[in-house]
């Protein structure tokens, strides 16, 4: 009977092998095709004028001058960008590793990017078992433009690390929640990874954390986590003590940081708006539904699609759902909105369309086709289909054009300018742009900044001036347009969108 007993259970491993290879195999087919979608053609598109070519100097600065606490501008304290530096450490440590360039600086955002597509279909083939609910989710999650876009998988911004890890983070929180007396370690990781996204963007970790609260009380579970109070308190703590504990070091390295904090992005943003035109509050779900999202539009269908559902999938849905709904209710109470704030909030939206769409599926297409209807289901299909073609048309023009034509510019062309200039000979240049006024700061010019500290490495010097002076010497250069439009003498000429004027004895 023992040998027996054994035959059987090597030959159920045996059976059980081909659909773990199988789903091991689908998985890594797409996250291929993802890095392939995402990636294909390179990351060294010019950087974006506003919150990345800030990054940028920031990481630059680090690069060249060494680690520290204290994120820099200029090779001074940085005020302006007053988030902690776990992403400034990575796009440095990148930037030292693979040498000063784009490429360099987007690769922490691009492997953050991976990982939480990688976390999406773990975490939903875990909790549902369903292999078609987790593609779906991860497949809706990576055509999002929220996701691909600017502050997300090409650039480098802060968003899709801090996205990594407050999704591995929840995605553990829900684990423990269906237990009713989870393991320490499994809220101590859940606490770990929401204490490295708060230190990646500070208190924009704990947003999408306060859904979990609407959960534990919409699905009953305050009791069972109220009878374990010491080991969700443990969570609470390895979640935020690690950011008060850089907050404290942080001032006492330079006082005036924790008010500049408060205001940039505490208070300032949900009272006041932040460098954003004013918002409705409806600006989350307009955007969400009408094309930052890939399935936007069938979020509406969501309701219809959750009903009679199995319980891991009802629980789950409830789950995002509350995750959702919570942290869109704080995001569209602040002043200063951006479509980049809710970025959290997407894999947990492709989640609730995928078991939406599953269960559709099953109830107006697949089921009546398997009891012998054909008009309504074939119809219901075909409409699905052609719904699916243009999101998915649409995702590509966001892709491939829409936002390359976005990150087109006249301060971000002035590293191919170098570059040509290089190619030539030249070694110095005088490049006049007036830059653009934010805040306190004038003449503020932060590509410009950036391509002639990198270029300076290759021994290329480029000096910047914020007006043409009155006796100009040497090389003139600018790919500003109120500035060469001026410019119209025999000795000015045109490389791409700049102008050079060569020196007269050129």
């Amino acid at each position: 009977m023992l040998q027996l007993s054994s035959t059987h259970a090597l030959h159920d491993r045996q059976a059980a092998w081909p659909a773990a290879i199988s789903w091991r195999a689908w998985s890594a087919l797409f996250l291929c095709l993802a890095a392939l979608f995402l990636f294909g053609d390179g990351l060294a598109a010019p950087l974006a004028l506003k919150d990345e070519s800030r990054n940028a100097n920031n990481a630059l600065d680090m690069a060249l001058s060494g680690f520290s606490l204290v994120t820099t501008y200029d090779f001074r304290p940085d005020l302006w960008n007053t988030k902690p530096p776990l992403v400034i450490w990575l796009m440095s440590g990148s930037l030292r590793l693979f040498g000063l360039n784009e490429w360099a600086l987007r690769l922490p955002s691009s492997l953050a990017a991976m990982g939480t597509l990688a976390l999406t279909l773990w975490f939903v083939r875990k909790v549902t078992g369903s292999k078609g609910v987790a593609l779906g989710s991860a497949i809706l999650l990576l055509l999002s433009p929220g996701f691909f876009g600017e502050h997300g998988a090409r650039t480098g911004d802060f968003d899709a690390v801090l996205l990594l890890f407050v999704t591995g983070g929840l995605q553990l929180l829900y684990l423990a929640l269906l237990k009713r007396r989870p393991p320490w370690s499994l809220l101590l990781a859940a606490g770990s990874l929401i204490a490295l996204g708060a230190l990646s963007k500070s208190v924009a970790a704990f947003i999408p954390v306060t859904g979990t609260l609407l959960f534990i009380l919409v699905a009953g579970r305050l009791r069972p986590v109220l009878a374990c109070w010491p080991r969700y308190a443990l969570a609470f703590v390895a979640a935020l003590g690690p950011l008060l504990a850089f907050y404290a070091a942080r001032e006492w390295l330079g006082p005036g940081y924790l008010s500049a904090i408060v205001q940039n992005d505490m208070t300032g943003r949900f009272g006041e708006l932040t460098d954003v035109e004013a918002t409705p509050p409806t600006y989350y779900l307009q955007h969400l539904v009408t094309g930052w999202f890939f399935a936007g539009p069938l979020l509406l269908l969501v309701p219809l699609g959750l009903r009679k559902l199995g319980v891991r999938e009802r629980t789950l849905a409830l789950y995002a759902s509350s995750v959702v709904i919570g942290a869109l209710a704080i995001y569209s109470a602040a002043a200063t909105r951006a479509m980049q704030y809710a970025l959290p909030l997407f894999p947990w939206l492709a989640m609730l369309v995928a078991i939406a769409l599953k269960r559709l599926a099953r109830t107006f297409v697949t089921g009546p086709w398997s009891n012998g209807q054909r008009l309504v289901p074939l119809a219901l299909g075909c409409a699905l289909c052609l719904l699916g073609t243009q999101l998915t048309a649409r995702a590509m023009w966001w892709r491939f054009e829409m936002f390359p034509a976005r990150q087109s510019g006249a301060q971000a062309s002035y590293g191919d300018l170098f570059a040509s200039l290089a190619s030539r000979g030249v070694t110095e240049v005088t490049v006049i742009d007036p830059g653009f006024g934010r805040r306190e700061e004038r003449g503020y010019a932060p590509l410009i900044r950036w391509h002639t500290l990198v270029w300076a490495r290759k021994g290329f010097t480029a000096t910047h001036l914020l007006s043409e002076p009155a006796t100009p010497a040497g090389l003139l250069a600018s790919c500003e347009p109120s500035v060469t439009d001026r410019w119209q003498d025999r000795g000015v000429e045109r490389i791409g969108l700049c102008a050079v004027r060569w020196p007269a004895r050129h």
